[in-house]
C-alpha cells in the first residue's frame, strides 16, 4: 500500500515537473497568465504581442461620455495604446527567470487562480489633445440668448441657456493622470466647463419690438412696369417671427432676421402669380433694415420671361413693338430663331422686362411719353408736375414703345451717324447693341444750325425724344439714373 502511494507521487511530481519543464524549456507562457480579456496560455511571446497588438491597439473601444451622450472611440484617438512587445514580456516574466522555488509557487498560482498582468499603457499628450478637440466638436452644446417670442397676444421674455464645451486642459491633465486605468476601465469621462450666454437681459430690445408690434406692419410693392403699388399687410405673429435680439457695444438690441425674412417673402412671391416675383434674398435685406428702423420698406415687383405666338405678319421688329421689348433683345434671347423666316403659331421667348431696367429703380419719378399724342408727362410722388410737347421717331426709325429706364446723362451727346449734337442727352434704351437712344434738346448740325425748333409736336427724330431746349434742361436735372420712362406707342 505504502508502496503504491509513493509510486504515485513519483509519477505525479514527474508529471509537474515535466510540464514545469516544457514552459522553461519552450520558453512559453504560463497556462492563466493574461491581460485583461486576452488568454496569453502557452503562447510564445511573439504570438502573445501579436494577440496584444489585434485586441488591445486596433479592436479595443473606449466610451467617452459627457454625462449625456456616449462616443465609441479607438483608444489611439485619445493618444492611449500598450506596448505589445512590452507587455508580452511582462506575461512571459511570471514564472521564468527567478529561483526554483519561486517559479514553481508562481506556476501554481496560476494554474489555480490565473495571473493578470497589468498593460504597458503609452500616453502621447498630443494625440490625446487633437481627439479632445476633435470630440468637443461634437460633445460641446452652444449657449442660447435670451430672446422673445410672441404667444398668443403678448410679447414674452425666453431666458438664455447655459451651454458647456469640452474643458481641454482639465481633460488632459484626467487622462495623463491615470491612463492606464483608463484603457483598462474602458471609459472616459470629459471635463466639461460653462459658457454663459452673451445675451441675458433683453429688455430694452423687448420694448423696442413692442412699439414696432404695436404699429401696423406693411409692405409696400412696387411694379415698376405697370407702375402699380401694392400694400401688403404683415401678420402681428409673421412680424414677430422675424425679430431678434442681437448683441451691440450699446447691449442687446431688437433686429430682425433676414433669412426668416426672406423664408416670408417667398411665400409673398408664390402669391403674384407665374409672371411676377420678388427677389426674396435682395428684398429680404431690404426689409430686414426698414423693419429695424420702424419704417415701411418698398420692393420692387419684377417679371419673369414670357412667350409669344407669331401671328400672321409679324416680323421681329413688329412683334418688338407689340410687346415692348426692342427685336435685337427678342433676337438675343432665341439664339436659333431666323427673323426672316418667322411662321404663324411658332412660339418665341420674350425676355423678361426686367432687362430693359439695368438700374435700381427710383420709385417715386416717372415719364411717359406717348408716341401717338407726341407729349411728354413728368409725375413725382403720383403727382403731374410738369407736361411737355416732344418729337418722337419718324417712320424709318421709329422710337420704340416699352418701359424703360434713365442710364446715362451726357452734357452734349454726339451723334456720328447723323452728325448731330444732342444738348442734355439722357439715355433710355439702346436702340440695338451699343447705340443709345434717349431724351434730348433741340439738336444742332455740326455746323451750328439748330434742327426741329419749329416742329415740335410732330414725329422728327431718328428715334429719340426731342423736347425744346429749356424742357431738355430741366429734365436733365430732375431725371436721376433710375428714373423709370414709359413709352406709349
Amino acid at each position: 500500500m505504502l508502496a503504491g502511494t509513493i509510486v504515485t507521487i513519483g509519477l505525479l511530481l514527474a508529471g509537474f515537473f515535466s510540464y514545469y519543464a516544457y514552459f522553461q524549456i519552450t520558453h512559453r507562457i504560463l497556462p492563466g497568465v493574461n491581460v485583461g480579456s486576452v488568454d496569453l496560455s502557452g503562447m510564445e511571446p511573439n504570438q502573445a504581442a501579436i494577440e496584444l497588438q489585434k485586441t488591445w491597439n486596433l479592436e479595443r473601444r473606449l466610451i467617452v461620455t459627457e454625462g449625456v451622450h456616449t462616443w465609441s472611440v479607438p483608444p489611439d484617438k485619445l493618444g492611449l495604446s500598450i506596448d505589445p512587445l512590452a507587455t508580452a514580456q511582462d506575461a512571459i516574466a511570471v514564472g521564468h527567470g527567478q529561483s526554483f522555488l519561486e517559479e514553481v509557487s508562481q506556476m501554481v498560482f496560476s494554474l489555480r487562480q490565473g495571473w493578470g498582468v497589468a498593460p504597458r499603457v503609452n500616453f502621447d499628450p498630443v494625440t490625446a489633445t487633437e481627439g479632445l478637440e476633435a470630440l468637443s466638436g461634437v460633445a460641446s452644446l452652444a449657449p442660447r440668448d435670451a430672446g422673445m417670442r410672441l404667444e398668443g397676444a403678448e410679447l414674452v421674455a425666453v431666458p438664455g441657456e447655459l451651454g458647456y464645451t469640452v474643458n481641454i486642459e482639465e481633460s488632459l491633465a484626467l487622462l495623463k493622470s491615470d491612463p492606464r486605468g483608463v484603457l483598462i476601465g474602458g471609459q472616459f469621462k470629459l471635463v466639461l466647463k460653462p459658457i454663459p450666454p452673451q445675451i441675458e437681459d433683453v429688455s430694452q430690445a423687448m420694448a423696442a419690438a413692442q412699439q414696432l408690434l404695436d404699429s401696423t406692419a406693411n409692405l409696400r410693392l412696387y411694379d415698376p412696369i405697370t407702375n402699380e403699388f401694392q400694400d401688403w399687410p404683415v401678420a402681428r405673429e409673421d412680424v414677430a417671427g422675424w425679430m431678434v435680439v442681437n448683441s451691440t457695444p450699446d447691449g442687446p438690441q431688437m433686429g430682425v432676421d433676414p433669412n426668416r425674412v426672406q423664408e416670408y417673402l417667398s411665400t409673398v412671391s408664390a402669391a403674384l402669380g407665374p409672371q411676377r416675383k420678388l427677389d426674396a434674398g435682395q428684398s429680404a435685406a431690404l426689409l430686414a433694415e426698414s423693419f429695424s428702423q420702424g419704417g415701411v420698406a418698398t420692393l420692387i415687383v419684377r417679371h419673369n420671361p414670357t412667350s409669344y405666338t407669331v401671328q400672321p405678319g409679324d416680323t421681329l421688329l413688329k412683334v418688338g413693338w407689340n410687346v415692348g421689348v426692342p427685336y435685337w433683345m427678342i433676337l438675343q434671347a432665341n439664339p436659333d430663331l431666323d427673323p426672316d423666316s418667322l411662321y404663324s403659331g411658332q412660339e418665341i421667348t420674350i425676355p423678361s422686362k426686367d432687362d430693359l431696367l439695368p438700374l435700381p429703380v427710383v420709385p417715386n419719378k416717372r415719364v411717359v411719353i406717348s408716341i401717338g399724342k407726341q407729349r411728354l408727362w413728368i409725375y413725382e410722388n403720383g403727382q403731374q408736375i410738369a407736361k411737355h410737347v416732344i418729337s418722337t421717331g419718324i417712320d424709318r426709325s421709329p422710337t420704340q414703345p416699352g418701359v424703360f429706364q434713365v442710364q446715362t446723362h451726357e452734357l452734349n451727346a454726339y451723334a456720328s451717324v447723323w452728325d448731330l449734337y444732342m444738348p442734355h442727352f439722357i439715355g433710355v434704351y439702346e436702340a440695338w447693341p451699343g447705340f443709345m437712344n434717349g431724351i434730348h434738346g433741340l439738336p444742332t448740325l455740326s455746323n451750328g444750325r439748330r434742327l426741329w425748333a419749329n416742329i415740335l409736336g410732330k414725329p422728327a427724330s431718328y428715334g429719340c425724344i426731342i423736347l425744346d431746349l429749356q424742357a431738355a434742361e430741366s429734365l436733365y436735372n430732375w431725371a436721376e439714373n433710375g428714373v423709370v420712362v414709359e413709352i406709349v406707342p
